[in-house]
């Protein structure tokens, strides 16, 4: 079984990403139909899904590869993924809150996500913390935490 995560460690720092994620996706869908507001979240959320594409290219998957048995195949999935949600996202960002189709692209995008999150966090965030070092986890967590602040700083 996995040992209790600290809210230093990688994980704990990508679980936490992925709620906030999602709550924006959830808000999204909440905001008023062809809003700003919805169009300014809409934007916002692009961003995010950037950052964190790229945070878990950098930190998540060459771990993934390097401790887990079978990691290739695992962090390949996991890019694999990125295209789906990324594809989701790009109808959703450039047509207007106000046009046809718009919620059933944001329903995609959430949809994507899932995903996304379910690989995450019940097959490979399980088999990372069975094999890797609590200390590596805690140190990549830290460095997560900083590019993630350094990035939302950019963002808003």
């Amino acid at each position: 079984m996995c040992r209790i995560m600290r809210q230093s460690e990688l994980t704990w720092e990508l679980k936490r990403d992925h709620r906030t994620l999602q709550a924006l996706l959830d808000r999204i869908g909440s905001a008023g139909a062809g809003s700003p507001e919805q169009e300014r979240l809409v934007r916002h959320a692009a961003a995010e899904l950037e950052r964190h594409a790229v945070a878990e290219r950098r930190f998540l998957l060459p771990t993934v590869r390097y401790e887990v048995r079978g990691g290739d195949a695992l962090a390949g999935q996991l890019e694999a993924e990125y295209p789906d949600v990324l594809w989701a996202l790009e109808p959703a960002e450039s047509a207007s809150s106000r046009g046809p189709g718009f919620d059933g692209q944001v329903q995609r995008l959430s949809a994507a996500f899932g995903r996304h999150v379910r690989l995450c966090e019940h097959q490979l965030f399980p088999r990372l913390c069975r094999v890797c070092p609590e200390s590596e986890l805690t140190r990549l967590g830290t460095e997560f935490h900083r590019h993630a602040h350094r990035h939302h700083a950019d963002i808003a």
